[in-house]
């Protein structure tokens, strides 16, 4: 067993990328999978089993309804998906509803405060959620339910990129090495890569500038942290797809199927007069 630290340089080819993916403004197609239209009324009593199917095959379902779910609809169709994780995050309980439900609502301008970010106008990295817990207590789906898209439904996009394609970019050796990788604190966590259903499933998450502590447990970790500088770098350089939100959308996203993210917004759209406000729902 080794232990190491990744730390990455200004120089490192997928710093630009993030930046060109994040924060220029770029416009990405949205998700390939086909949008199911329905009525917030109608949407449980059918057309939700067409968006629970084509999450099974694809791991992302689009649903473009003429409204919102009320929260005991929004609760209703989590239960359909599986448990309903708690926000417990004391940074963020002021969002919370019905202990479950985040009202992601962008109040703050750009901040280094971590905890403030989803709902500030900063980019998120990408990321597996809730990565560096117990493969068992990653949530399996991240509903997302637009209640106000905002002055601009193309800014804030929520970016989604295949792991698959991920997997495919790094190489053989890179995989191999980070299957025997994990968070160094996280002992009972997963290892950076690993495979379920016989699909690749990535648990990790850009740190942006902190360093990512590991601990390799095989008998050569000299080739940890080019690993991980290949990960990052295929992150970033495979294709994305975003999210251009409309008021009663629903996104859900697989987590063992996609990284997620965002783009950031225009500094002003924190004091915009109709702020974007997305609902989640982390469902194990």
């Amino acid at each position: 067993m080794h232990h190491g630290a990744f730390t990455e340089n200004s120089t490192d080819r997928h710093v630009a990328s993030r930046r060109n993916l994040l924060d220029s403004g770029t416009i990405l197609p949205p998700p390939a999978t086909p949008a199911i239209h329905a009525t917030a009324a109608g949407f449980l009593a059918g057309p939700v089993h067409d968006a629970l199917n084509c999450l099974a095959s694809t791991g992302c379902a689009v649903v473009r309804l003429d409204e919102p779910l009320t929260a005991r609809q929004f609760l209703a169709f989590g239960e359909l998906l599986g448990e309903a994780m708690p926000e417990k995050d004391p940074a963020v309980l002021p969002y919370v509803e019905e202990e479950v439900i985040l009202n992601l609502r962008r109040e703050h301008a750009t901040t280094a405060d971590v905890s403030l970010q989803p709902f500030a106008t900063n980019s998120l990295s990408l990321h597996t959620e809730s990565s560096g817990r117990k493969a068992a207590e990653q949530p399996r789906y991240i509903v997302l339910m637009c209640v106000t898209p905002g002055n601009d439904p193309t800014a804030s996009q929520t970016v989604l990129v295949p792991m698959a394609g991920v997997q495919r970019r790094i190489g053989p050796e890179a995989a191999a090495t980070l299957r025997q990788t994990r968070y160094r604190h996280s002992v009972e966590g997963p290892s950076l890569l690993r495979t379920v259903d016989g699909r690749p499933v990535f648990s990790f998450r850009d740190f942006l500038s902190q360093p990512l502590q590991w601990t390799h447990l095989g008998q050569d970790a000299g080739g940890v942290n080019q690993a991980v500088l290949g990960l990052l770098a295929a992150m970033y350089g495979t294709s994305a797809a975003g999210v251009h939100w409309a008021r009663g959308m629903i996104v859900v996203i697989d987590n063992t199927f996609f990284f997620h993210g965002r783009t950031a917004s225009p500094p002003a759209a924190a004091a915009s007069a109709a702020p974007r406000h997305l609902k989640r729902l982390r469902i194990m």
